[in-house]
């Protein structure tokens, strides 16, 4: 058992080492100036490599191999803890230091370029950096997916969401693709004869911010250990103990900064309340991206785009923030909060076209992978898959190829977890309501504490405990 602890106490420091990472990482997105870049390239190749190098140490090893002949001194939660420690340091062990190296750092640089060129709409500034993350990126699957025993698209699809396959993603996914567009068309005409008000009057980012962090407190939040900031690309990121969220905002339409805001708040809810016994341990992480993004969809799509929702989010805008107009009456907010119509970019469409989004990067970025699509032909690429996809084509690049944060940081493999965890935050939904069916009034009234204890003994609090021998 001693060797389990102390196997556990070197698993702590290199988990506050990535802490600080992380925290990097957001001062990136938030706060760093520009003529930094080259100095904090130097910080985050430094601090990855000791983490990289303390995987792969022999000590780790061999805590490893004398706790593996222990396990019959280990209960549940540190035998699953194990499994995922094995699996850290084998996956660590696949990728040279040298490979290691070469990711950060061009991952680092093209993040801080596709900032620049994403403003300027500038595909061909981002081109060469993106090849180079992409060229680390597929040497580093085939290496794991050697590991892995599998393709190199699914090993780097089970570095966000453990065990799941392409061929399974598929499966799901070519339904979607043959239902969903027959079915926006149906919608899109019938709302056609659907009387709505528009939000004609600009909303200051500020009074957007005091809206978001209202609804934040209502819905958990813990703002002792978090903040919200703006960033180019919302996302939620941090520590275990520190979380932090981002998100953009638009005057002109502040259902969309609202949703942004919501959307990071699950993922936060679930870093938020983790195991607090192993929130610096494998086992006490997020059990993959997929089930991440259930949570952030699960307040936006099932929670925030419900008819009780649009009750208690007017009697909000009236009571506490002066909003009276018709237009901000429920029944408006709930037709514009479920209007269907395909739209150019992704964390801004709605439940029905989302999937056409996530379909349409799942299918380039294989081919990017396999070899069979070029980092020259992504934007024309894309284009006529928006076309084929949603009827629509992106006039610039930063509306289409460039718009997301995933690719630049190096992210491929990510993207599927979007959809699947959006079918996943709707069986949770149809759950909860078999389990409580007052949740609708709970949520008309802005009490959402049922919903957070569902959610604790459903997912935060709990492991998939498979395979941990």
């Amino acid at each position: 058992m001693n060797n389990y602890v102390e196997l556990e106490q070197e698993i702590l420091q290199i988990s506050q080492l990535n802490n600080v990472i992380n925290l990097l990482n957001w001062d990136i997105a938030v706060n760093m100036p520009t003529g930094a870049a080259e100095s904090r390239e130097q910080e985050m190749l430094l601090l990855t490599s000791i983490v990289h190098s303390r995987l792969k140490a022999s000590k780790l090893e061999e805590l490893i191999n004398k706790t593996s002949a222990e396990i019959a001194d280990l209960d549940h939660w540190q035998l699953a803890n194990l499994q995922r420690i094995k699996k850290n340091v084998f996956e660590a062990t696949c990728i040279s230091d040298d490979l290691q190296k070469r990711y950060v750092s061009s991952s680092t640089k093209c993040e801080l370029i596709w900032r620049e060129a994403r403003k300027n709409n500038d595909y061909q500034r981002l081109k060469p950096y993106l090849q180079e993350v992409l060229s680390c990126v597929k040497e580093m699957a085939a290496a794991k997916s050697t590991y892995l025993k599998c393709s190199k698209y699914d090993a780097l699809i089970d570095s966000y969401d453990p065990d799941r396959k392409s061929s399974e993603i598929k499966k799901v996914f070519s339904v979607l693709r043959e239902s969903i567009p027959t079915l926006i068309e149906e919608i899109v005409e019938r709302q056609k004869t659907t009387k709505i008000l528009p939000l004609t009057e600009k909303i200051a980012k500020e009074q957007q911010k005091l809206i978001g962090k209202r609804i934040m407190e209502l819905m958990g939040f813990n703002f002792a250990s978090g903040r919200l900031d703006e960033s180019t690309h919302p996302f939620c990121s941090g520590t275990p103990f520190d979380t932090r969220l981002t998100n953009r905002y638009k005057e002109e339409d502040f259902l969309s900064g609202l949703m942004g805001i919501i959307h990071e708040t699950g993922h936060a809810l679930y870093e938020q309340n983790l195991p607090n016994l192993y929130k610096n341990q494998p086992v006490g992480k997020a059990k993959g991206m997929a089930i991440h993004e259930s949570q952030s969809l699960f307040w936006e799509m099932q929670v925030a785009r419900s008819k009780a929702f649009s009750v208690f989010l007017s009697k909000l805008l009236r009571d506490e923030f002066g909003f009276k107009g018709a237009e901000y009456s429920n029944d408006n907010l709930y037709k514009l909060i479920t209007r269907v119509k395909p739209d150019l970019i992704r964390v801004e469409a709605d439940e029905v076209t989302y999937p056409m989004h996530v379909l349409l990067r799942f299918e380039l970025e294989e081919e990017l992978i396999n070899g069979e699509l070029t980092i020259d032909d992504l934007p024309s690429f894309w284009s006529n898959k928006m076309q084929e996809y949603l009827g629509i084509k992106p006039n610039t690049d930063k509306d289409g190829c460039m718009q997301d944060i995933h690719w630049p940081m190096g992210a491929f493999g990510y993207f599927p977890a979007y959809t699947n965890g959006a079918i996943i935050a709707s069986m949770l939904m149809k759950s909860a309501k078999e389990k409580n069916s007052n949740i609708d009034n709970e949520i008309v009234n802005g009490d959402f504490a049922n919903l957070n204890k569902f959610l604790d003994s459903n997912i935060r609090t709990y492991w998939f405990l498979k395979n941990y021998c």
